[in-house]
């Protein structure tokens, strides 16, 4: 499926341009989750009944955090506790853009497999 966005944009000198951008929605990108019956991910990165630590939430359930946690707030979401946890690509993209190091730090607890962090193509997905 293809959607685009079409919008306006006016140079420096003046001129107006039009400019259409194309998205190829996919529905076949997987969630990462194991407890998911509609993907068919071989190496699922979540856990089916995500552990919770916290006395103040008690059911399982998956985190996802926005840019601004983890732009402010990385030293937290690298702590051992946070588990289960799904990060966007739109939010890896801003973090990049915006500071490198932190982008690093996320890449690096996103490859750590006992963590159970996934990074999910949300901008490509098409819903169900």
């Amino acid at each position: 499926m293809i959607t685009s966005k079409t919008f306006l944009k006016k140079t420096r000198r003046g001129s107006v341009l039009k400019v259409v951008r194309e998205h190829y929605l996919r529905d076949d990108i997987w969630c990462g989750s194991s407890s998911c019956v509609q993907c068919s991910d071989p190496n699922p990165s979540l856990e089916k009944q995500p552990k919770s630590f916290s006395t103040l939430y008690t059911e399982p359930h998956y985190l996802i955090p926005d840019t601004n946690v983890v732009l402010h707030q990385m030293d937290v979401l690298e702590d051992p506790v946070f588990q289960n946890v799904i990060i966007l690509q739109t939010v890896l993209q801003e973090v990049r853009h915006r500071h490198s190091p932190i982008y690093g730090r996320i890449k690096e607890v996103l490859t750590n497999k006992e963590r159970h962090f996934h990074s999910f193509t949300n901008e490509h997905h098409k819903l169900v």
